[in-house]
């Protein structure tokens, strides 16, 4: 009962938050087991606060759980508590004044289709809420598996879980109907929250915040990490210049971005705080073979390199990839067309053999290249194991790029995202994210914290740029620019710890 309690509080607290205003419409839905007695507790919560929600239950109380019957008669005690229960004869009622809608009726119990009354009950929410909060789990969504059958499962703009974050919170169509996601701490014990079995975890603020690199007051440009960008075409100039101004932004000392000689110019104009280094061209003007050298001396002196934006998919130069990452000694993120000049497995073994660490940051459409899968579906369908299995296959660690992006090493649990904006969805991110990488991996930080830590910064930098624009457009500079606020804010959102995902 202390945790039903503490539960109702949190969702009651979360939706004062997010509501402001105690003459918000609120409707509470709950259904006949514990989750809905979370329900009864944070209507209680409010109508103390000042709120004056409804309650509307699936069930008849005879038919409720022991402890949702307590916390039922608790605020049915309440002098201000109105609460009916569900009839589908007596039409919408409640629905039609567009309250904001708690959703307690389902929580992590269910696999499969809901069934009536809560398939109509959920319908409703969805089509008459303000918005939804969900509780603990959106009904619905199964939280194994994020899965939703036939299209059934609450639509939350926020949810409020307990104790750890749930699979899923942040597999396949639970990421979407999660929304923004909170984790309440109810008081479980402590050390039965650190002995829940769990292979990857959920990257928070204080995860961030503890990744983060520090420097001595008397840091100069040499110790911030020198890095070296192998990057650039005709066509794909633009790539190139992204990753160069984010590896800025994120911090890097000094970087030098290797490009082909006739594209030296507008480099140096566009990004005059980094270096380059012009190097020869194929016909096509892509790097040629006749740079490989002159770039591999330069980067022995460079903490880490990034390979990949923008480079074109002339043959000589996906040839020169290849034999640049069999020789290079220093930690290289590969991206984009760097990647795919490593389609096929007698491309991809060189991997195997480096001498030093690789971060690859593949799309779904690059992932199933490199793996030689489908397509994007198959890789979507199952991006942990996925992740994982590229992991160990090409022993690098691999950021599988996508909503809830996902890091694996082997070795390491695995990590994952929640940070990022649907208006991020434009070209030139994986670029910027690219920079940020290598930024940080030029840092000191180790390859899979590194991966982790650049791909919290750049949704929470793309998250920064919506909320300065209208969430309309946000472009990969306008990103870029957040990088500084995204770690600023890194101590003052409030996790305490690092969260393990159940």
């Amino acid at each position: 009962m202390s945790l039903m309690e503490r539960a109702g509080w949190a969702v009651a607290e979360e939706c004062h938050r997010l509501c402001g205003n105690p003459s918000t419409p609120i409707l509470v839905l709950c259904g006949r087991g514990n989750n809905g007695g979370d329900g009864w507790v944070a209507a209680r919560h409010l109508l103390g606060w000042g709120y004056r929600p409804k309650v509307l239950v699936s069930h008849p109380p005879e038919d409720l759980s022991p402890d949702s019957v307590i916390n039922w008669k608790r605020y049915k005690a309440c002098p201000s508590g109105e609460w009916k229960v569900w009839d589908s004869e007596k039409g919408t009622g409640w629905f039609e004044e567009k309250p904001v809608v708690l959703d307690a009726l389902l929580g992590t119990g269910i696999s499969g289709k809901p069934r009536s009354p809560y398939s109509h009950l959920i319908g409703l929410a969805n089509e008459s809420a303000g918005w939804i909060l969900g509780v603990d789990v959106p009904s619905g969504v199964n939280a194994d598996t994020g899965e939703v059958v036939d299209g059934v499962a609450a639509r939350c703009r926020s949810t409020v879980t307990f104790g750890l974050p749930k699979r899923g919170h942040v597999l396949l169509d639970g990421l979407d109907r999660t929304g923004a996601l909170t984790v309440a701490d109810i008081g479980f014990p402590e050390d039965l929250v650190d002995s829940a079995e769990s292979d990857s975890e959920l990257i928070t603020p204080r995860w961030a915040l503890n990744a983060l690199p520090r420097f001595p007051l008397s840091a100069h440009k040499g110790l911030r990490g020198k890095i070296l960008i192998v990057a650039g075409s005709p066509r794909l100039l633009g790539a190139a210049l992204l990753a160069a101004r984010a590896a800025l932004a994120a911090g890097a000392g000094l970087v030098t971005l290797a490009l082909p000689e006739s594209l030296n110019g507008f480099a140096k104009c566009a990004v005059p705080e980094a270096m380059t280094l012009p190097v020869p061209e194929t016909a096509s003007g892509c790097l040629a073979r006749g740079g490989r050298e002159s770039i591999l001396e330069f980067s022995e002196n460079m903490e880490a390199c990034a390979l990949g934006p923008g480079l074109g998919t002339d043959p000589e130069t996906r040839d020169w990839v290849v034999d640049f990452l069999r020789e290079c000694r220093k930690p290289v993120v590969v991206d984009a067309d760097g990647l795919n000049a490593l389609c096929g497995a007698n491309r991809r073994s060189v991997l195997k053999d480096r001498r030093a660490p690789t971060v690859l940051t593949p799309h779904p459409g690059e992932m199933a290249r490199l793996m030689e899968l489908s397509g994007p579906g198959e890789v979507e369908a199952n991006r942990w194991e996925t992740a994982r299995q590229g992991s160990r296959e090409m022993k690098a660690t691999l950021l599988l790029k996508g909503a809830a992006t996902v890091v694996a090493t082997e070795g390491h649990s695995l990590l994952v995202n929640r940070t990022g904006h649907p208006a991020m969805a434009q070209g030139g991110m994986g670029d910027a994210l690219t920079g940020v990488a290598v930024a940080l991996l030029g840092q000191g930080i180790p390859p899979h914290l590194a991966a982790g830590l650049a791909a919290y910064l750049h949704g929470r930098a793309g998250e920064c740029e919506a909320d300065e624009n209208g969430s309309f457009s946000v472009t990969a500079g306008g990103l870029t620019s957040q990088l500084g606020k995204a770690v600023r804010d890194l101590a003052t959102l409030g996790d305490s710890r690092w969260l393990r995902i159940s």
